[in-house]
């Protein structure tokens, strides 16, 4: 019984000790293998060939007792030791993960780091913006990569110095993000060839077409014809400068010399009567302009008054010598005086006013120009005895009232009055003593010469009355 046991005992016992020399020779092989593991699996991520160099094996750590060696124990420090570390460059290969390509400036750059024509999207967005900031693209950065996005590539390159091939490589990126880019050169504007200036040419104005063509077969109109065939033919004579004013409606003296000089003028017959074939000459497109107005009809002008007859008025005064002022159509005071001098010399009442008398006068072929007019009026003075050289005569007012006449060689309190009120219009610029000198009566001529009298130097009661009231008539 007992040996029986024995014999199982022993057998176990060998079970075990094989067992065990099982189990120790596992434990030195794994580590073989796994060497050659590592190797190969390094192998397989490494890009380029590693140079073939012998891996040191390194020397094993004999153990106590290697039959009864853990395998939950931690890897000792061989293991780690015969694990090489490859690398590329100077970058570190982790095992187990692929490593990505870093962009280079390389001109060689593969085609996906490219933007260039066709492409979309932010990157080209990206680029257009910093074309713009630079100056060398005004578009819309749309992230389109069209032909005005290329254009404005080229001309960064070129302007920074790089190949103007039109393509965003890494070269024209990196430039494109630097602080020293260059920006776009300033556009210039051509600046314009100086034309020559034209040569002022003559205004001409052109005939003004009639605005009605009445009925002109069988009419005749001459002096005395009355009617509003009249008075259209006097606005037509009017339009075309021959008349001034208003049309009246009936034909007097200056209405027949129009019809007369507009008949001269077109190359008629000067007759003065309007009939079929000078109307129908009137009336037309072709009819010839006055370079004069021959009257003024249908108006009474008067200080106040404006317009194209009043500048006739005037243009007729200036051309017979009796106004000196502008022709501005304007009737004021200098056209008023010039009308009274103009009314004087011709025999008219001279109130200033021009009626139908003086415009008619005016208008004449008899009329007198200012310097036939004052050697018309002015009469040789009478012989007086000629008062001693300061010897005066005093002179007092009249009894009656009426002006003295006052002279040379005559002095007092009227000729101080005389003097002062020809120095206050403006005549006189000596000292107001009271004695009537050759000063006064030089001013005394220029005041009647002014006034249409007789310029004898001697202040009359005409001339007096002029002075202190004011314009009257000749005959008064």
């Amino acid at each position: 019984m007992i040996n029986r046991h024995l014999g199982k005992l022993l057998a176990l016992a060998a079970l075990i000790c094989a067992l065990c020399v099982l189990l120790s020779g596992c434990i030195v092989n794994p580590d073989e293998q796994n060497q050659n593991t590592d190797a190969s699996t390094w192998k397989r991520y490494s890009e380029s060939p590693a140079p073939a160099t012998e891996t040191p094996v390194p020397t094993e750590t004999p153990t106590t007792d290697p039959n009864i060696q853990s395998w939950d124990a931690p890897s000792s420090g061989p293991l780690e030791t015969i694990t090489p570390t490859p690398t590329i460059g100077v970058a570190t290969i982790v095992p187990g993960v692929i490593p990505t390509d870093t962009p280079s400036p390389d001109p060689n750059a593969t085609a996906s780091t490219l933007i260039k024509r066709g492409d979309q999207g932010e990157r080209v967005r990206n680029v257009q913006e910093s074309l713009r900031r630079l100056g060398y693209f005004e578009g819309k950065a749309d992230g389109d990569f069209g032909e005005y996005t290329e254009n404005a590539v080229k001309e960064f390159q070129r302007q920074n110095k790089l190949t103007p091939d039109g393509v965003v490589g890494p070269s024209t990126l990196a430039r494109l993000g630097s602080s020293s880019a260059a920006t776009a050169a300033p556009k210039t504007t051509a600046t314009p060839k100086p034309t020559a200036t034209p040569k002022p040419t003559k205004r001409v104005t052109a005939t003004p077409k009639p605005t009605h063509t009445p009925k002109i077969s069988n009419v005749y109109l001459t002096r005395g014809s009355s009617g509003d065939k009249v008075k259209q033919m006097q606005n037509r004579l009017i339009s075309l400068g021959y008349l001034a004013g208003s049309a009246s409606g009936h034909v007097d003296d200056m209405t027949e010399q129009a019809i007369i000089a507009f008949q001269k003028r077109n190359g008629l017959d000067d007759d003065g009567v309007a009939g079929p074939g000078t109307l129908e000459k009137l009336y037309s497109n072709s009819a010839k302009k006055a370079n004069n107005v021959v009257g003024i009809i249908g108006v009474k002008l008067q200080k106040g008054s404006e317009g194209a007859a009043v500048r006739a008025l005037q243009s007729k005064l200036k051309a017979k010598g009796y106004l000196s002022g502008a022709v501005d159509g304007s009737y004021g005071a200098a056209t008023e005086e010039a009308v009274k001098a103009f009314q004087r010399a011709n025999g008219i009442t001279a109130d200033g006013k021009a009626g139908t008398a003086t415009l008619k006068a005016l208008f004449g072929d008899t009329v007198k120009s200012s310097t036939a007019a004052a050697a018309a009026t002015t009469k040789p003075p009478k012989a007086t005895a000629t008062p001693q050289p300061n010897t005066f005569v005093r002179v007092t007012k009249s009894p009656d009232g009426n002006y003295v006449t006052l002279e040379k060689g005559t002095m007092g309190s009227l000729v101080t009055k005389l003097q002062k009120a020809l120095k206050s219009a403006g005549y006189f610029h000596g000292s107001t003593d009271g004695y009537y000198g050759q000063d006064t009566v030089d001013a005394v001529k220029r005041f009647q010469r002014d006034k249409g009298l007789n310029p004898d130097g001697k202040a009359g009661p005409a001339t007096q009355r002029y002075l202190y009231e004011g314009d009257f008539p000749n005959e008064s």
